[in-house]
């Protein structure tokens, strides 16, 4: 419920008690007052008449049964003028009454919405509003109770009443009620103890001495979760208002509730993007701030990578744990000695098994002193890993600012090429930067000389990885580069799509994939309702003539739109003028994917601005999962993909425990080595002659 539509906001502007209704109620008292008198005045007047009426009954009879009648009616008609009086008094008191009860809801509502506004944690938000609640409903039994989704059970999570804390009542008989709840948010009763849809509650009213009660259902995402409870242990009149009011409260209680389950799926995204688990350390992206701060205030320093050697055979001997109990010692023991250093060091990991560190205020020879004696001869200590003695090895490339390059990214290439070269000198293992190691634009200019061959040499090739629903069932596959060189053999995109991009050559190779992917669609697999996932660059898609090659190649193959899916990257969204191209892609008719979801920008936001059909969980996440361990991460993502009304896929899915776990939390696609790898376009399609899984 928003705010706008709350039924406290839909009502009239509360009445004030202006001067002329004061003014009326007083002549109205007024009047009941001169009533009074007038009727004692005729009440004496109608004495004197009996009187007199007496010493002539003989001869004026006829005038004492006047008397008696004017007597008699006066006495009526007093009786009813001041029946008529009291009811107009109290008709208006109540009204009075009614007025301050809307003027005081309508206050707490407004304090109630600033509050919403502020990033207040849980118990104070709740505390505020039960107060509140209290304030304006005149009652002190007022309770949070909160449904469990799992074994539906109802539990007090904040009462007034200290000894509600807590409390959990047992789904056995409550069925009624929280029908009733479902059926019609408001449960109103006067005699709790004795009502049907109460009847599996009558040991807690029994027990608290509840007559009447007054409950709201609090609901988020369309599911009752819970309830606002009013008790009073007599009998009470609850008042429309009063019943609005409650309404208008739980209305914001569920948004508080989305609001906060937004915050916390955001916090733990940044989190786990900018915050290593393993090592404690900051990741590359959480350092980049720190980085391009030092770079505005024009501050030189080192950027120096510190490689860790002896960690793969760790991983292969003692697991994957004592691998990462390694990183987590050699962080630890890092942090510790660079302390030593003047200034402000900054650390983090970087992928795999390398550390990343920024020093400033150094010079080349006391960092290459301090190097040499201090970080690479770690590599002496007996490390010892869950108790076994373990080696390890370290290697250290710098790079400087602002010598050897201006910007974070060219100086980081510069310190990789300098520690790949200290891997190949002899020990100590420390290499700088110079001019000779700029072997990488040498590469880069021969890479792009082989890739443009590649293209004219037909040396690509399409290989394929299944997409799985929960039942097994093959619903389709993501389509996959690579590169028959023909001295280095079978090539991952890992080793040359940086190359491409950075040539331009990704706009034909995309292209050339795409064109293969429709021919597929539109051949072998025509007959077949499987959709195949095709990653788009933004240079493609910036492109003027993808459009128009697009909706060709659509006529051209004659196959259901809707059965190409373009895969897109986070970082896309953030692109100036790409809202355009996104709907006009929708517009032929092909369906969006957003890839590698939650390791971008700002995602929750950008899905509310941008139409998608599909997000994508990255591998990072689906790795969170084992056994023994929840993925809260991964659990919030398919919800909030439920809730969108998106299709789902988890990628990387490599063992049993991932996969099971992901079909109880409503994954609606899985792709990973568990299930199939990535194959050449024959082989994948050997798999539409095998019969379906039963």
């Amino acid at each position: 419920m928003s705010h706008d539509d709350s039924p406290l906001l839909r009502q009239s502007p509360v009445p004030r008690m202006t001067p002329d209704t004061a003014g009326q109620l007083n002549r109205l008292r007024k009047e009941q007052r001169r009533n009074s008198v007038l009727f004692r005045v005729f009440a004496v007047g109608s004495g004197i008449a009996i009187l007199a009426s007496l010493l002539f009954e003989r001869h004026l009879s006829w005038l004492m049964a006047i008397t008696i009648m004017v007597m008699l009616m006066g006495a009526l008609l007093r009786h009813r003028m001041a029946q008529q009086t009291r009811h107009n008094i109290a008709q208006w008191e109540a009204l009075m009454r009614a007025q301050q009860r809307q003027a005081a809801q309508q206050e707490a509502w407004r304090r109630m919405r600033e509050l919403l506004q502020c990033d207040l944690d849980e118990d104070a938000f709740l505390r505020a509003l039960l107060d509140t609640t209290a304030e304006v409903l005149g009652s002190a039994r007022i309770s949070l109770w909160f449904l469990d989704s799992e074994d539906h059970t109802l539990t007090c999570r904040m009462a007034l009443d200290p000894a509600l804390n807590g409390l959990t009542l047992s789904p056995l008989g409550l069925d009624s009620y929280l029908a009733s709840l479902v059926q019609n948010p408001c449960l109103v009763t006067h005699d709790a103890q004795h009502d049907e849809r109460l009847s599996g509650l009558g040991k807690y009213l029994r027990a608290h001495s509840i007559h009447s009660m007054l409950d709201v259902g609090i609901f988020v995402g369309g599911e009752l979760r819970g309830a606002i409870c009013c008790e009073s242990t007599c009998s009470r009149e609850w008042h429309g208002d009063e019943i609005t009011t409650l309404m208008g409260f739980s209305g914001l209680l569920s948004q508080f509730s989305e609001s906060l389950r937004r915050r916390e799926v955001e916090h733990d995204l940044y989190r786990q993007l900018h915050h290593d688990e393993v090592s404690g350390l900051a990741t590359l992206r959480g350092l980049l701030e720190r980085l391009q701060a030092l770079t505005q205030r024009g501050e030189a320093f080192h950027l120096l990578v510190l490689r860790l050697g002896g960690l793969g055979h760790i991983n292969e001997t003692l697991g994957q744990q004592a691998g990462d109990e390694a990183i987590r010692q050699v962080a630890e023991k890092l942090k510790e000695r660079l302390t030593e250093l003047q200034g402000s060091i900054h650390i983090g990991r970087l992928p795999a098994n390398r550390l990343l560190i920024a020093i400033p205020g150094q010079t080349d020879e006391s960092l290459r002193h301090y190097c040499l004696e201090r970080l690479l001869s770690m590599g002496e200590n007996s490390w010892r890993i869950f108790g076994t003695p373990s080696q390890l090895r370290f290697n250290a490339g710098v790079a400087r600012y602002p010598l050897d390059a201006q910007d974070i990214e060219s100086l980081l290439q510069r310190a990789e090429l300098a520690v790949q070269h200290a891997r190949e000198t002899p020990p100590p293992h420390l290499a700088f930067y110079t001019s000779q190691l700029s072997d990488w634009e040498q590469r880069l200019n021969r890479l792009e000389r082989e890739l443009r061959t590649a293209l004219d040499e037909h040396q690509f090739r399409l290989y394929l990885q299944g997409q799985f629903d929960p039942e097994g069932g093959l619903a389709g596959a993501e389509v996959l580069l690579r590169w028959q060189h023909p001295r280095e053999g079978l090539l991952t995109p890992g080793s040359f799509i940086a190359e491409a991009e950075y040539s331009g050559l990704i706009r034909p190779m995309g292209q050339w994939v795409l064109d293969q992917a429709c021919a597929l669609l539109g051949g072998a697999l025509h007959s077949s309702e499987l959709s195949l996932s095709v990653n788009v660059s933004v240079q493609q898609l910036h492109d003027d003539a993808f459009m128009t090659h697009l909706a060709q190649l659509l006529e051209r193959h004659d196959f259901a739109p809707r059965r190409l899916i373009l895969e897109v990257v986070e970082s896309l969204l953030v692109t100036p003028g790409i809202a355009a191209r996104l709907n006009a892609l929708r517009e032929l008719g092909v369906r969006l994917a957003l890839d590698d979801f939650g390791t971008g920008y700002s995602s929750l936001r950008y899905l509310q601005d941008f139409r998608v059909d599909e997000i994508k969980i990255d591998k990072v996440f689906v790795d969170a999962i084992t056994p023994h361990r929840d993925a809260p991460l991964v659990r919030s993502i398919i919800a909030l993909g439920k809730a969108l009304e998106l299709r789902v896929v988890a990628e990387g899915v490599e063992n049993a425990a991932q996969q099971d776990y992901l079909c109880a939390r409503g994954i609606d696609f899985l792709q990973g080595y568990y299930l199939a790898r990535p194959e050449p376009v024959d082989t994948f399609l050997r798999r539409l002659e095998q019969p379906p899984p039963k």
